[in-house]
């Protein structure tokens, strides 16, 4: 079932602040404290409507939303570029009274209806409820002093390009056991009589109250209702007697982009140069077993660089008038690639016009250049004790944290190659090492056709030493500008950018052109049919969305990666501080955190970030693979869990609002692995671990496994620093786990450390 088309005009006329009810009206109610009345004006100046909510999407133009933006907040400018609303991000209503939580949370007093399945999802398993103990940012009271707003969490993510049909039943109670009552103007809607019959009839005093726009407009969405919402809800024995309110909202397209991507991928050229080196001369710690490689590869680049293009005077790349830059920039939708069938809303996409960003319409982004990146190799040497196959290397394709940079694969490549891998890295977007390394001296030499360049572009826009503006003269670190919380579709899109550099990466390892330190064939050779892949920290979470459209069965490492990204940075005790810092220093203190702005920040960002996050790809990434994951009890940089005042989400930073969808712990279910030592949250391996527990899956499927420790820190798949046994113990597994086909883990093997 789809509900777009039949939207009436009055409705796509709702401000923001109707989203979030931050007004005090009722609708017209009697301010009872007896009773539990929904709050529901959507004909009001500063109109009252459950969010997220379809009467916000646009007229069929493009397909996207049209949320209301008056003070153009550009966190709604962003949403308002998406075919749908979010997976992951919480819905909430409003209501005059004290709502008992537990009537909330029983079944029966708020149904969630999947129009594509015609089930209802199933309260504490599909969602939970919780109130809103955020500060009214006008009153600067907390909302639950003013009102019960129901935050409807959902505790896996919701389906995509669906329309749900949310229902607060009459069995939700107050606490003194008063069954909740709808609001007089969406009482209105439940009959079957008109809006000016009803205004005649005298039944309702509170249409006195509206002009006959006010009128025109709720029998518009009357009509909706009879027509399109409640004979469905009838059907599964919701009858209009039984509602205080009932709202659709329709989820976002995710993965069409990253599909397509996939599809279409072309294998590029991967020159690889030795430079003489072993992993010992860079890290003298490391033992000698794995030669260095550098050289470059050419990636489809979809968002801005820093170099003056012919782009800069196309004005369908511009920012606010402006050609768009690194910081600003997104991707944008190829017009003349219409995807088939509907928008997620149901109308067919032959009759929308093309979106500027990309759509399940729209799905194909315009590349903006070819951009030669750095690449950073290492391959077993006869040190390793390891010959190469008849067929060339096997590959782990590494993928490193954020601030990180290539060179963080050296750290686990010496166990890689004593299980007879090669390791290929490259940056994510906005990465690389700085001027005067090394490493990357060794590519500035390259001929010209060959020169990457880094993936930084040296940009210098803040003080290295304080991470704000001004400029100092020296090219900011890696991965500064890569989280942008003032672009929210760049975030987005450097998350999609590092994914779809994933996606032609490994299409291109099994061709590279592997050279001597003479530029001659090294006589060397990867086995394209043999790649693994392994992802750190924020490189485990774009390798898990990678994953997700990655067609093949290849196992995978993903250590310490985490979902639910928005809420992952607030609840991180690395990154939290940091973020609620800047919101409130770059809103002018409107933003703040613990205060309802602030949280209805969080909800976008979530929204817009939605095709990036892994926890929307989980279930197609396991769906034919094994899959290790690593998680650090504890872990201050991902944290394992969100939820607040919860003993099994240690060192978070302040957390006003749960969420059960951020963190470590969340993905790992989302990607349906198997907990060890065992599933409850205070569960992990203490080092030493006894040694020789083995664990053994299924030769034609393998592990799904993520194994929790009780020591070492966020780094320790990379660094002995925090334990060095959990260091061991994790590139020991990996390995293991890796030259397995994922079909083997050896545990308790590491009771020396390193």
């Amino acid at each position: 079932m789809r509900l777009l088309k039949w939207l009436p005009v009055c409705l796509l006329a709702l401000g923001l602040a109707a989203c979030s009810s931050d007004d005090e009206g009722d609708g017209g109610l009697a301010d009872n404290p007896r009773k539990l009345i929904s709050l529901f004006d959507p004909v009001a100046a500063s109109a009252v409507i459950p969010f997220p909510n379809d009467g916000l999407f646009g007229t069929p133009a493009d397909g996207t939303l049209n949320i209301p933006n008056g003070t153009n907040a550009p966190f709604v400018a962003a949403a308002n570029r998406l075919d749908g609303f979010s997976t992951v991000a919480s819905a909430f209503t409003d209501l005059i009274g004290e709502v008992d939580l537990a009537s909330a949370n029983a079944p029966g007093s708020i149904v969630i209806i999947n129009t594509r399945t015609l089930q209802p999802l199933v309260p504490g398993t599909d969602y939970r409820v919780q109130f809103s103990t955020a500060i009214d940012p006008v009153t600067g009271r907390p909302l639950d002093a003013l009102r019960s707003r129901l935050l409807i969490e959902p505790l896996r993510p919701l389906a995509p390009s669906t329309t749900y049909l949310v229902v607060v039943t009459r069995a939700l109670q107050s606490v003194e056991g008063v069954p909740a009552e709808p609001a007089d103007l969406f009482r209105v809607l439940l009959s079957s009589q008109t809006v000016d019959e009803q205004l005649v009839a005298g039944n309702e005093p509170a249409l006195t109250l509206l002009s006959e726009a006010q009128r025109a407009s709720l029998e518009g969405i009357r009509q909706l209702y009879q027509m399109r919402i409640l004979p469905p809800l009838a059907s599964a024995g919701l009858p209009a007697e039984s509602l205080v309110i009932a709202w659709p909202f329709t989820t976002q397209s995710i993965g069409a982009t990253l599909s397509r991507l996939q599809a279409g991928v072309q294998p590029q050229a991967l020159t690889l140069v030795a430079t003489g080196l072993t992993t010992q001369d860079v890290i003298a710690q490391l033992p000698p077993v794995a030669d260095l490689y550098v050289g470059s590869i050419s990636l489809p680049y979809y968002l801005a660089d820093a170099t003056a293009t012919a782009d800069d005077a196309d004005e369908s790349f511009f920012v606010g008038g402006a050609p768009d830059n690194p910081l600003n920039s997104f991707w944008r939708a190829d017009a003349a690639v219409r995807g088939d069938g509907n928008a997620p809303v149901g109308v067919p996409c032959a009759v929308l016009q093309p979106s500027e960003s990309t759509t399940a319409c729209f799905p194909q982004p315009r590349a903006r250049a070819s951009q030669r990146v750095p690449v950073l190799a290492t391959i077993p040497n006869a040190n390793s004790g390891r010959t190469a196959p008849e067929n060339g290397w096997p590959v782990v394709i590494f993928q490193h944290g954020i601030t990180g940079n290539r060179s963080q694969m050296l750290a686990l490549a010496p166990a890689l190659a004593a299980a007879g891998f090669a390791v290929v890295a490259i940056d994510l977007p906005l990465h690389g090492l700085p001027p005067g390394d090394a490493l990357r001296a060794a590519t500035e030499q390259f001929p010209e056709p060959l020169r990457p360049r880094e993936r930084t572009f040296d940009l210098d826009l803040v003080t290295n030493a304080t991470g704000a503006p001004p400029a100092d003269g020296t090219p900011d670190p890696s991965g500064t500008h890569f989280i942008n919380l003032s672009s929210l579709l760049t975030s987005r899109d450097n998350l999609r950018q590092a994914e779809a550099d994933l996606i032609t990466l490994s299409a291109s390892v099994g061709g590279s052109v592997i050279l001597g330190g003479n530029l001659q064939p090294a006589g060397i050779a990867f086995d394209g049919d043999s790649v693994r892949y392994a992802g750190h920290s924020l490189g485990g979470i774009v390798m898990g969305t990678f994953l997700g459209v990655e067609p093949g069965n290849a196992p995978a490492v993903l250590a310490m990666p985490g979902g639910g990204i928005a809420k992952l940075l607030d609840g991180s005790a690395a990154f939290g501080p940091t973020v609620a810092a800047g919101l409130e220093a770059a809103s002018g203190g409107s933003i703040v955190e613990g205060n309802d702005t602030y949280e209805t920040f969080l909800r976008f960002a979530q929204q817009v970030i939605d095709d990036g996050d892994p926890l929307n790809y989980a279930a197609a990434a396991t769906d034919n693979r094994p899959l290790l994951m690593f998680v650090v009890r504890g872990d201050a940089v991902v944290p394992n869990c969100t939820v607040a005042g919860d003993e099994g989400c240690p060192a978070t930073d302040t957390i006003p609002i749960s969420s059960f969808l951020g963190g470590s712990d969340p993905l790992a279910r989302a990607l349906g692995l198997s907990f060890v030592p065992g599933p409850a949250q205070g569960d992990g391996f203490d080092v030493p671990i006894a040694p020789n527990l083995y664990f053994s899956g299924p030769p034609e499927i393998g592990l799904r496994t993520v194994v929790r420790f009780n020591q070492g820190d966020h780094g320790s798949i990379l660094s002995p620093a925090a334990n060095a046994q959990v260091t061991c113990e994790m590139q020991t597994q990996a390995a293991t786990f890796l030259a397995s086909a994922g079909r083997q883990l050896p545990v308790g093997n590491c009771t020396g450390g390193q």
